[in-house]
């Protein structure tokens, strides 16, 4: 007999489903291993295991043999491990109907055979409970199955796929009450299958090995039986207490995978091990800028002499003194005199916003600051920041009856100090003294201070030393902004091991091919660059003949701060088979770099991500859940650090501190350090998880922090500063990715007032708040902001920004002549908008340091090869570039005010906007 649904009987299951997978559906989120490719192919992989008999038999015992009991135990099971490898509470999975519909004569036919089950799992609740919660779910679904899944799909309007099912991508079943006909039209990744026979339960995982790893998927069944064990042994057991991992697991994460002790002179101070190599190798090279080149005995008694000045004006250990200055040997200089001083170096970046500026010297409480004689005027305070009292310049002599309108301070040059003792002083700092603070941004809208203490640094540059081999032949170009923990290595590595630092200046790193000529005439061995600029400078040597592309003496190009597409990686290698990359990760909290991955050759094709690697000597690196406990090998979780490297948490912020820093609660994991100092573990915010093979892999922030062209933006913070405006009542700043691996930061703005703010006025109220690298390059107006069922706001649903020009103060002027619609033809390009006007300001359209590279090199290779990058910033409209391009430099000889200002702002910019660039893990 053929059965007839009612239509009433019909409605009412579509009314069911539609309220059951209302609002944002809940992805599964199980990270792939592969690319997940465009087609799917058909062939799948199976693993068998089995669940051990003494574990089958109590779970027939405890559901007296039923096989739904049965099933209903497994699934729960199977979605409590689910949660933990998707970090979600909400979960989705397919299970098959539970009888047979193929007698169902109805053009709603539910030809899959496969509903989806979504449950919401409570960590407070016990097993017996949330099983209860599973079941009632499951005869609900059962209830309302016959409702056709594809007709299903169309009323959620989801977006449908040839290589992935739309709602779930799990599906569970129990041979003995399931067929697994027709299942394979779901394109789903994963389908476990379970069967009872003769008091054993045997299970077999079917996947794609495209996507899948086979010995993560082993895993899974392994850390599953440890699930179902645990559930079983004690069924009022709560979901938080369930142990994922058995004594062996615990002792692969906690002592294989941080097997590496090494015995460092991390019992010495940085200046201590400066002496040494003056000692071993006085008349070497230490340092070279530009045409200026320091022997280690020249640069050494030169900081001597600082420090004995420092020393005289009162500087004692444990100080922190101020640098605020442009990378140069003397900023070396600086920082060796602190420290042989007794003191710690806070870097200040003169490019920063002055509120900012002001903030640093306020919070450090610095006494005393260095720096360059056409900086003072920079050092013009509008707030008083009481604790500065002197001011030393590196440079030159300086007029002794310079005035300061806020301030009464105490002035000092290099004649003060350049005719004292050049002999060493009697060490007064220790190992377990602070070597510098770097300040990271804030959700608050404050930096922190992060306090790096010397063993760490010291341990951080040897385990360097060991990874990369590197000995006194080294040669380390410091390009990275002072201000970031990356250049404590670039200047200092070298000096510990009798090496050399080329410290370059900001063009020459921003612009390919000169830093590609640096490379090469400098002799470099090792450069270390964030991903950004590492794609430019491949795009440039790519684009040069073969017999020119020679790097005869470098042998590591480092990366850090972002992640690196694995295309990058792979077109480096092809070119320079002999050149390996180290990928590094690691934050300044922790004396930067923790982890490392080397590659020597090529990705397969499907690789997906490139590794951040093991951890460095002397540390452990941890994946934890929010309850701090460890997560299985595969599951995401955040990337935590212990030992040496950890730093002594943020100057003057003991709130922050404690929530980042906490107590280790993992035994054997000191790792050499001091008797007295509690081991602690740092929460990195960034999300990880560890690989079979023993590397971790990251997957990017826990939290709304995110790496922009290489260093840590907090998004809370820009935000902070954008609802100060009168004009905005509310704002969102997320992050959208252009073509290829280009990060950009979008505002959207929700106006207070009828009144909208112009695009102008917001990027300048917002330039004298925060860095160059935290303005948004792209504005967008909202009546409100999209929100979620939850309340919250659904980022997911904001629109993207689209290719039209912008609303800008300036009108729209098209281009008259053939130059400027070449030059528009470029902006237009790189920018990817459809039209730009001739008197549009290139940074309000969006532009950065990065595509004006682009910008710089087409102009170069269409017009002039004496175009100089200073140029794009003094001339920032189509109009201007065009004439200065057709040497109509008459017409700017009597610009206008307005002009000239332009022109200040505009060198300005390059500085700033290269300088942050660089930035790396602030």
């Amino acid at each position: 007999m053929i059965k007839t649904l009612e239509p009433q009987e019909l409605f009412s299951q579509k009314i069911y489903w539609l309220n059951k997978l209302s609002g944002e559906l809940p992805e599964t989120n199980l990270i792939l291993d592969y690319l997940r490719p465009v087609q799917r192919t058909e062939k799948k992989k199976s693993h068998c295991f089995e669940l051990p008999l003494d574990l089958s038999q109590a779970i027939i015992k405890i559901t007296k043999g039923s096989y739904f009991g049965i099933y209903l135990v497994l699934l729960s099971g199977f979605k409590i491990l689910l949660q933990k490898y998707a970090r979600n509470n909400d979960l989705i999975v397919g299970i098959p109907t539970y009888k047979k519909i193929d007698n169902i004569n109805l053009d709603y036919l539910n030809d899959h055979k496969v509903i989806p089950l979504r449950t919401q799992l409570n960590d407070e609740i016990k097993f017996k409970n949330y099983f209860i919660q599973v079941r009632d779910s499951v005869i609900q679904a059962y209830s309302h199955q016959d409702y056709c899944f594809d007709e299903l799909i169309k009323l959620l309007n989801l977006p449908q796929s040839q290589n992935r099912c739309p709602i779930f991508d799990i599906v569970v079943l129990l041979g003995n009450i399931h067929s697994q006909a027709n299942l394979t039209k779901l394109n789903n990744d994963i389908t476990i299958y379970f069967i009872v026979e003769n008091d054993s339960i045997r299970a077999s995982i079917k996947y794609h090995p495209l996507i899948f790893n086979d010995e993560n998927i082993k895993l899974m069944s392994h850390y599953y039986m440890n699930v179902i064990q645990r559930i079983i042994n004690n069924l009022d057991i709560k979901i938080s207490d369930i142990d994922f991992l058995n004594d062996p697991d615990k002792h692969k994460l906690l002592k294989q995978y941080n097997s590496k002790i090494k015995d460092y002179p991390i019992k010495k101070t940085i200046n201590n091990l400066f002496e040494e190599q003056v000692e071993k190798v006085p008349s070497q090279i230490a340092v070279i800028h530009q045409n200026k080149k320091l022997t280690y005995t020249e640069l050494n008694e030169k900081a001597n002499k600082l420090a004995r000045l420092l020393r005289k004006l009162g500087v004692c250990k444990g100080d922190f003194v101020g640098i605020f200055k442009d990378r140069d040997i003397n900023f070396i200089v600086g920082i060796l005199g602190i420290h042989k001083a007794g003191g710690a170096y806070v870097p200040i970046d003169s490019t920063y916003p002055s509120n900012r500026i002001e903030y640093m010297l306020s919070n450090s409480e610095v006494r005393f600051v260095l720096t360059d004689v056409s900086l003072l005027n920079n050092l013009e305070l509008k707030t008083n920041c009481s604790s500065l009292k002197t001011i030393i310049c590196l440079d030159k002599c300086i007029a002794k009856d310079k005035q300061f309108s806020q301030h009464k301070l105490a002035i000092y040059d290099e004649f003060d100090f350049s005719n004292l003792p050049k002999d060493n002083l009697e060490p007064v700092n220790e190992a377990v003294d602070p070597a510098y603070i770097i300040y990271t941004s804030g959700s608050t809208g404050l930096p922190k201070g992060a306090i790096v203490r010397h063993d760490g640094a010291i341990n951080h540059i040897y385990a360097q030393y060991e990874e990369l081999e590197l000995t006194s032949e080294f040669c380390f170009l410091q390009s990275a902004p002072a201000s970031t923990d990356i250049s404590v290595w670039q200047f200092l590595a070298p000096l510990l091991i009798g090496g050399k630092t080329v410290i370059v200046d900001i063009e020459t790193v921003a612009i390919p091919q000169k830093l590609f000529q640096a490379l090469k005439t400098a002799k470099i061995t090792v450069v270390e660059l964030v991903p950004a600029l590492f794609g430019s400078l491949l795009e440039y040597i790519s684009q040069l003949p073969n017999h020119e592309r020679e790097l005869p003496d470098l042998k590591w190009m480092m990366l850090s701060g972002e992640s690196v597409s694995v295309q990058w990686v792979n077109k480096w290698l092809e070119i320079y088979p002999h050149i390996r990359i180290a990928n590094a990760y690691g934050p300044s909290e922790a004396a930067d770099d923790i982890a490392q991955f080397i590659v020597d050759k090529p990705f397969g094709e499907n690789q997906r991500t490139v590794p951040i690697g093991k951890p460095l000597a002397n540390l452990n690196l941890y994946i934890l859940d929010e309850e701090m406990k460890l997560l299985p090998i595969g599951a995401p979780g955040e990337i935590c650090v212990s030992g040496i490297g950890v730093g002594a948490g943020y100057w003057k912020n003991e709130q922050k501190t404690k929530k980042s820093f906490v107590p280790n609660p993992f035994t054997d994991g000191r790792k050499n350090l001091p008797k007295n100092r509690q081991d602690l573990i740092y929460k990195t915010g960034d999300l990880g998880r560890w690989l079979s093979n023993g590397n971790m892999e990251f997957l990017g922030r826990i939290d709304h922090q995110v790496k922009i062209r290489g260093f840590r933006v907090e998004l809370g913070e820009i935000e902070t500063f954008l609802v100060q405006h009168p004009n905005v009542r509310e704002n969102v700043v997320v992050v959208y990715q252009e073509e290829g691996d280009n990060l950009q930061l979008v505002a959207y703005i929700v106006p207070s007032t009828e009144e909208v703010p112009s695009i102008n006025e917001l990027r300048s109220f917002l330039k004298e708040k925060l860095p160059d690298h935290m303005i948004p390059s792209f504005f967008v107006m909202l009546d409100n902001l999209p929100l979620a069922p939850s309340g919250k706001v659904d980022r997911k649903a904001l629109p993207k920004p689209d290719n039209l020009r912008p609303e800008l103060d300036t009108t729209y002027v098209s281009p008259r002549n053939e130059i400027e619609r070449k030059v528009a033809d470029i902006w237009q390009k790189v920018l990817n908008l459809e039209k730009v006007g001739i008197q549009d300001n290139f940074f309000d359209l969006g532009g950065h340091s990065l595509n004006v590279l682009q910008v710089y090199s087409k102009l170069q290779e269409l017009f002039s090869e004496n175009l100089a990058m200073t140029d794009l910033f003094k001339y920032p409209t189509i109009s201007s570039i065009s004439r200065y391009l057709n040497q109509e430099e008459d017409s700017f000889a009597n610009q206008s005010d307005e002009l000239n200002e332009e022109l200040e702002v505009g060198k300005a910019r390059l500085k700033q906007r290269f300088l942050r660039n660089q930035q790396h893990n602030i």
